[in-house]
């Protein structure tokens, strides 16, 4: 269905409310606390006429709403848009990353969930992140899911002491590198393994922590890492694992 001449002004009108910095960030202040003119002023570190008027801006578009006291605050409506533009801001804020990195094999409906990662923190140091991916999985003490192009035997060795540790360790590789690992029955009874034709990037998931990287436009990995311990990058990275897990073959 295309959409009407209306519908495009509100996307457009949006946009240009969302892409001023000051105008997301009187919403973003507003999400916590209501405030008045002058109080928004200050926190913008401007004059009252130009805080007067971006708060227009945003009242106009339905962002915002003014009580009879004269204090602002979001309407729900912009409590959803805020939510959904959060996906966009995490883009833009990594834009040369994104440029040059392939997201065609992130599921579509976790490819809209990428604000999730705002508050993970971009690693570029690829020897750093190898060693610091190291120290994540020795750390471990509940679960370990991990999702790779290529078996490393020194990690593949730590895998095999967790999980005869009770640590519950679960790892996905490309098919061409699922035949490369021999174990003892014992430890394939507590490290399950499946493959995928192609992992769309890679995931090292601890109760902990979590570092996802993605592959370069060439297909190759450059190993800079986006690591986050909250729970949303969490959840996010564990719906992924679990979205290409159920895909694989033991």
């Amino acid at each position: 269905m295309e959409r009407t001449k209306i519908e495009e002004e509100r996307i457009s009108d949006i946009h240009f409310q969302l892409t001023n910095v000051d105008r997301r960030k009187i919403i973003e202040e507003l999400q916590t606390q209501n405030l008045k003119l002058n109080e928004v002023a200050k926190k913008l570190d401007t004059t009252p006429t130009e805080a007067c008027r971006q708060l227009q801006r945003l009242t106009d578009a339905g962002l915002l709403e003014k009580t009879s006291d004269g204090r602002y605050h979001p309407t729900p409506y912009s409590k959803l848009i805020l939510e959904s533009s959060t996906t966009m801001h995490f883009l833009t804020k990594h834009r040369e990353y994104f440029l040059d990195h392939d997201t065609s094999l992130i599921p579509p409906q976790l490819r809209v969930r990428f604000g999730e990662l705002s508050k993970t923190v971009l690693r570029i140091e690829a020897v750093v992140n190898i060693n610091t991916a190291t120290k994540v999985l020795e750390n471990a003490n509940k679960h370990i899911d991990v999702m790779a192009e290529q078996h490393l035997e020194h990690n593949g060795q730590i895998l095999r002491q967790q999980s005869l540790k009770g640590v519950k360790v679960r790892s996905l590789l490309q098919d061409n590198m699922i035949e490369t690992i021999k174990e003892e029955p014992i430890v394939k009874q507590s490290w399950e393994r499946r493959s995928i034709p192609r992992i769309c990037a890679i995931i090292v998931l601890t109760d902990k922590l979590v570092g996802i990287a993605l592959p370069k436009l060439d297909g190759k990995m450059d190993y800079q890492v986006f690591e986050g311990n909250d729970p949303e990058s969490m959840k996010w990275a564990g719906d992924l694992f679990e979205d290409q897990w159920n895909r694989g073959r033991t």
